[in-house]
């Protein structure tokens, strides 16, 4: 495995070591309705364009995700490599999930914060060997996650090295044979031929490299696995997977599309520096433990979890035509009650968004979204935060 230079950092202490004694019963969010989605000058949230339909190629992949398989390069996952006896307390005093409680060839999802208990990063944690942790971020928030390292980890107790790797994700209900097959004909194989628990991982050796093959649930109820493997196996892996009978190759549109229709937020698109854990349905994604020791950011997570709400979260809304990003939504008096982040066209279920909106909305509430050209638009509050049922 290749790894890049170690991004050494000074030496700090753990700050923000913060308790489960809230005494207060508190929320959180946005209260000024008016004041609603007007973002910050430090959001990260894109500004994207209305979304297009899929056409061509990417329709044959939409139909392949339910019926057989897609194979996604995942480009742009930066990977930190943690190692030593200390590695395993160094992340989870950083993270939102309990690291110790790892087992070797499982993972999960987390994600870092600040102190005052907003997202920098969310990240996927995979416990590779005894004292050996795999992180894995998207490009947007990369620089987040490595700068709290930075901070917060001494190199000297814990050593950490960002290592090259590239990411090749099959997802659809052939996944696991495909890549089986795949694996086979390069002359190797993994435990992970049928579903296994989310982020459970393997190591296996190809060419006296190694890779490690993941359980991936980034899309929802369609089964997955990824390869997270070294840049010089990466086209012979990519070419074994997509000679199979019945796999095609999928965009990154596709798997937008799939991720919106799952409800699965994405940081800078959907959640940002600005958001809390469980405005962002972390919880229900398995990224949050409540039972661990603590962590920066802990105190706002937990006294919203014991003693208090949020007063938005994400929901996914439907509506008859696509919507631009960033849009707001409108109550029936014109106030305002949330902001569009993602947006796309689902061949089956039509236009989808993940939208911010305020938790009094009930599902089946319809919302309005003023456009710049045309009459405002109505939009529906989906019954939960994802995945939608199959069409």
């Amino acid at each position: 495995m290749r790894r890049t230079r170690e991004t050494r950092g000074p030496t700090y202490g753990a700050t923000d070591r913060a308790t489960y004694g809230a005494t207060d019963d508190a929320t959180y969010g946005a209260t000024d309705g008016s004041a609603y989605c007007r973002r910050s000058a430090s959001s990260k949230l894109r500004v994207m364009p209305t979304p297009a339909p899929l056409i061509g190629a990417d329709l044959t992949a939409y139909d392949a995700l339910r019926a057989a398989a897609v194979c996604f390069p995942r480009s742009g996952r930066h990977h930190l490599e943690f190692t030593g006896p200390k590695a395993a307390d160094a992340l989870t005093g950083l993270v939102t999930n309990d690291v110790l409680a790892l087992e070797i060839g499982h993972g999960q999802y987390a994600a870092a914060l600040t102190a005052k208990g907003r997202i920098v990063a969310d990240l996927r944690i995979l416990r590779v060997a005894q004292e050996r942790y795999l992180t894995s971020t998207s490009d947007a928030a990369w620089p987040g996650w490595r700068d709290l390292v930075r901070k917060f980890v001494n190199p000297r107790l814990a050593k950490y090295a960002e290592v090259e790797l590239g990411t090749i994700a099959v997802h659809g209900p052939l996944a696991h044979t495909v890549v089986t097959g795949a694996l086979a004909t390069l002359g190797t194989s993994s435990p992970l031929t049928a579903v296994h628990a989310p982020y459970a991982c393997t190591a296996i050796m190809l060419d006296d490299q190694e890779l490690f093959v993941v359980e991936s649930p980034e899309l929802g109820r369609l089964p997955g696995l990824e390869l997270v493997v070294p840049p010089e196996l990466a086209s012979r892996l990519l070419e074994a997977i997509t000679r199979a009978e019945g796999v095609v190759m999928g965009t990154d549109a596709l798997w937008d599309v799939a991720r919106v229709e799952n409800g699965r937020p994405a940081w800078g698109r959907d959640m940002d520096e600005t958001t809390i854990p469980q405005e962002a349905n972390l919880g229900d994604l398995n990224a949050l433990s409540f039972n661990k020791g603590c962590y920066t950011g802990q105190e706002t997570v937990a006294r919203i979890h014991f003693r208090g709400h949020v007063n938005r979260h994400l929901r996914v809304i439907t509506s008859d035509v696509p919507l631009p990003v960033p849009s707001e939504l409108h109550a029936d008096d014109g106030k305002v009650i949330g902001d569009i982040r993602s947006s796309v066209i689902s061949p089956s279920l039509g236009p989808l968004a993940i939208a911010m909106v305020r938790r009094e909305l009930a599902p089946g509430d319809t919302v309005h979204v003023p456009m710049s050209d045309a009459a405002p638009v109505s939009a529906r509050i989906t019954s939960i935060a994802g995945p939608l049922p199959p069409a």
